[in-house]
């Protein structure tokens, strides 16, 4: 048997040919179509996903699958459409009996909510789906992240809670108003209205989403800096949130994070090590 070893492919180009394929299993095991929507019917599409009231029968099988509460049963079940993240969980799971939840005709900017939450969807500046960034898992191909400096990342909303791009902007001009830069292999870059102050495009503060994560990069010597604006967060954002560093190893292959934080710092005990790095540390706040 001769094995082919030049055929390698990058996590984005995986990424790519898994929504080529157009099957994904769902949150509840089913095989269904990859996007998440079934096709509205003529005269139905809402800017917005929403249960077909004349066909909905109160089954309430949707209600628990909503991974943000929004759906709600009385007679009928019913989206909230401002809690709604468009991910497209209720849809993909297929327990509605009826085929009563439609999606919506998405325009921007409510079509950001389905781009960061259906971790099915493709974010057109970077081509990768779900949150949109690869972050650190290829940083050994794409060296994004470079000894000496601090790789800062932090992710805003969980199930349930969501974030806002509001909090999302909160964190941003922190950062850049301490001189940091975002990583623009991001779809955050791109909704940055200010570059100077980190100021979102107005019109997307009040969309939310299921999470995202925001990058930075600052130097080796910030680390006592980076803390800082992180307690501050913590007073600011709205929604629970954690700040991840990535780290390279020095020559020799030794941690630098006892050196940059301090050993005190808390240590995830099952912390994600990749080929070339260091160890990661997080807070959260709320």
């Amino acid at each position: 048997m001769k094995i082919i070893s030049e055929n390698k492919m990058t996590r984005r180009a995986f990424l790519g040919k898994a929504t080529q394929a157009s099957l994904a299993l769902s949150s509840a095991g089913t095989l269904t179509a990859l996007n998440g929507c079934s096709a509205p019917r003529a005269g139905a599409a809402k800017p917005y996903r929403s249960i077909d009231q004349s066909r909905c029968i109160g089954c309430g099988r949707c209600v628990t699958l909503c991974p943000m509460g929004a759906i709600t049963l009385k007679t009928q079940s019913s989206i909230d459409a401002d809690e709604c993240v468009e991910c497209g969980v209720c849809w993909r799971a297929g327990v509605c009996p009826v085929d009563a939840i439609q999606p919506g005709d998405l325009k921007w900017p409510r079509v950001l909510r389905e781009e960061f939450s259906n971790p099915l969807v493709e974010h057109k500046s970077t081509g990768v789906a779900g949150r949109g960034t690869e972050e650190i898992k290829t940083n050994d191909t794409q060296n994004r992240y470079r000894r000496g400096e601090i790789g800062v990342l932090v992710e805003l909303g969980r199930p349930i809670l969501g974030a806002r791009f509001s909090d999302v902007e909160k964190v941003v001009k922190k950062f850049k108003s301490r001189g940091y830069e975002l990583v623009q292999d991001n779809p955050i870059a791109v909704l940055v209205a200010d570059p100077k102050t980190g100021a979102f495009k107005p019109e997307i503060l009040h969309e939310k989403i299921l999470s995202c994560v925001v990058e930075f990069i600052a130097p080796e010597g910030a680390a006592k800096d980076v803390m800082d604006v992180v307690h501050a967060l913590g007073k600011e954002v709205q929604t629970v949130f954690n700040l991840s560093v990535a780290l390279r190893a020095d020559e020799e292959g030794r941690s630098p994070l006892d050196r940059l934080f301090g050993s005190g710092t808390f240590r995830l005990p099952q912390a994600k090590v990749n080929i070339g790095f260091a160890e990661g540390i997080t807070g959260k706040g709320v």
